[in-house]
């Protein structure tokens, strides 16, 4: 986690510190899409935040929309949280160090966004089945992401199909990027 986080914070740019290379253009056309899942008010948890960009971003976007989001973050990194309590100042206490894969918050979210890759693929059936059971509302949302590689030509893992594979009711996916860099795919959490 030391080397991710110090990669990270080697610069100042908002999009580097949080692993992204590919300009803003590139940015919201590949992380927007998540909005798609998103069709309602309601709070946000980005289970690997990173300096807690990409909520503000979304929380912007979502504006736009007529949405209104509240984010949350959590990530490993002290530091990047710190960056993410800096970012949204009046919310510094949305944001917590810890890991996703142990956490039990004292609260549970209506929308829960997380990486396929926060975990290794063996263990991811096991992951989302701990974010549904432990930070997912009743009647709320867990939405999956996946990036590929634009310059290394990697696709993006296909979550939807992983999810269904997995059992699970996919209720939605949606992709961003041209060629497709990005793919999203969510489930519900009945009532």
């Amino acid at each position: 986690m030391q080397r991710l986080e110090d990669s990270y914070l080697a610069s100042d740019d908002p999009l580097h510190q949080c692993g992204f290379t590919g300009g803003s253009v590139r940015w919201r056309q590949e992380r927007e899409p998540i909005l798609e899942a998103i069709e309602d008010d309601g709070d946000l948890l980005d289970a690997c935040c990173a300096n807690g960009y990409l909520l503000e971003c979304l929380v912007a976007w979502g504006r736009i929309r007529g949405r209104e989001i509240t984010p949350f973050g959590i990530d490993q990194g002290a530091r990047l949280i710190a960056l993410a309590c800096a970012r949204l100042p009046g919310l510094a206490d949305h944001f917590q160090v810890t890991n996703a894969w142990d956490w039990c918050p004292p609260r549970r979210f209506r929308y829960v966004y997380a990486l396929w890759d926060c975990v290794p693929e063996d263990y991811l059936h096991e992951f989302v089945g701990r974010l549904l059971v432990r930070t997912v509302a009743a009647g709320g949302r867990l939405i999956l992401g996946a990036y590929g590689n634009r310059s290394r030509g990697e696709q993006p893992f296909d979550v939807g199909v992983y999810l269904r594979a997995a059992g699970y009711r996919v209720r939605g996916t949606a992709c961003g990027g041209d060629p497709i860099v990005s793919r999203f795919a969510w489930i519900d959490l009945e009532s």
